[in-house]
């Protein structure tokens, strides 16, 4: 384990919340994940160019989206429900500590 992923590890315990990311496809079963992340707005000077201040970024941790076999990537039209509230995915970066992915940067709207 790498000092970037215990101190991403110990921000999302701290200022995380539940929540539930979720996968529905015409045909297929719903995969879901329980999961702790941390919600947070993006900066002013970030809004603008398809951003409103309504979108938020998610830390999220692979440990909980492996561990539940969530098939990758989190992409469009995924969905988040944040404290009760269903967002939609509209991108979402995997975070990397050297060749190990330890996380997700999610973009939501809703």
């Amino acid at each position: 384990m790498g000092a970037q992923l215990e101190a991403r590890r110990r921000m999302i315990r701290q200022r995380g919340r539940l929540m539930r990311l979720l996968r529905q496809r015409a045909g297929q079963p719903d995969q879901v994940v329980d999961l702790l992340g941390f919600p947070h707005g993006f900066a002013p000077d970030q809004l603008g160019n398809n951003l409103t201040p309504a979108d938020q970024q998610v830390e999220i941790l692979e440990d909980e989206v492996a561990a539940a076999n969530f098939p990758l990537p989190i992409a469009k039209p995924d969905r988040m429900v944040i404290d009760g509230r269903t967002t939609t995915v509209q991108s979402a970066l995997p975070l990397f500590e050297g060749a190990t992915r330890i996380g997700w940067r999610v973009w939501v709207r809703g």
